[in-house]
């Protein structure tokens, strides 16, 4: 049984594909997908979406937000999906670097750096 996996973003809807399987980066850990799934919404993390597609298994860093199942449909929304094969280790590399640079003296300032290191290692888990 398969099902469709749509990913959405500010700009435009970025995939739109049936699928064998779905692969979830949720904020708490992994989450699989297959056809007749309970309804569920949950949190995103940034990490690696993942489809076993009919012409094979296709990879997406995905920056974080939400995600929906409900009758055979997976709906992620989020700030950007960039196939895995177009992200680069260095520049993965030099990211997080910069991430743990930036100042944390405030709370605010801590929930910035906080985001800016996950952003960063989950691009460069998915660079690998």
């Amino acid at each position: 049984m398969s099902i469709r996996c749509v990913v959405v973003t500010p700009e435009r809807t970025e995939l739109d594909r049936e699928a064998d399987f779905v692969a979830l980066p949720m904020f708490d850990g992994e989450l699989g997908v297959q056809g007749g799934r309970a309804p569920m919404i949950g949190r995103l993390g940034y990490g690696v979406l993942r489809l076993q597609t009919v012409s094979g298994p296709e990879r997406y860093f995905v920056d974080g937000g939400f995600a929906q199942v409900e009758d055979d449909v997976v709906n992620v929304l989020t700030s950007r999906a960039i196939p895995v094969d177009l992200l680069d280790n260095d520049e993965a590399t030099k990211t997080l670097a910069e991430a743990l640079d930036m100042p944390s003296s405030t709370p605010e300032q801590a929930q910035i750096k906080d985001a800016a290191v996950r952003r960063a290692r989950g691009q460069l888990r998915a660079s690998r």
